[in-house]
């Protein structure tokens, strides 16, 4: 493992953009989430969080970050297909996700400085 704060902290904030995303469709746009599309919401972006720990893609963070929230948010906005008239959820599932990919490399690159291993400068 190159670089486990990195990892640490993708994660962990990949967790708790779950909890943003449950917080903001349970109350902000009173949905009702069931404990299952609950456990999907905290995995999927989790699972982003993790991504963008373990990625070695050669992007700015900016945009690497929104690449990978779109990328593996994808199969969650499809799962927001299989319910009927449900086109408006799934779209902004996937713009949602890559807000959070962005948020969630923000968090990790430039607050706690987890930059990943190929942006790090060589000392001169």
């Amino acid at each position: 493992m190159r670089d486990t704060k990195r990892l640490v902290v993708a994660t962990i904030f990949g967790f708790l953009m779950g909890v943003v995303c449950y917080l903001g469709g349970r109350f902000g746009l009173k949905d009702e989430i069931s404990t299952a599309t609950l456990i999907y919401i905290l995995a999927n972006r989790t699972l982003i969080g993790f991504v963008i720990g373990i990625s070695s893609i050669r992007m700015h963070w900016p945009v690497h970050g929104a690449f990978v929230g779109i990328i593996v948010g994808l199969p969650f906005a499809m799962g927001c297909l299989l319910e009927p008239d449900n086109v408006e959820t799934a779209i902004a599932a996937l713009i949602l996700g890559g807000i959070y990919g962005f948020l969630i490399e923000m968090f990790t690159s430039l607050v706690f400085g987890a930059r990943p291993a190929h942006s790090a400068r060589q000392p001169a």
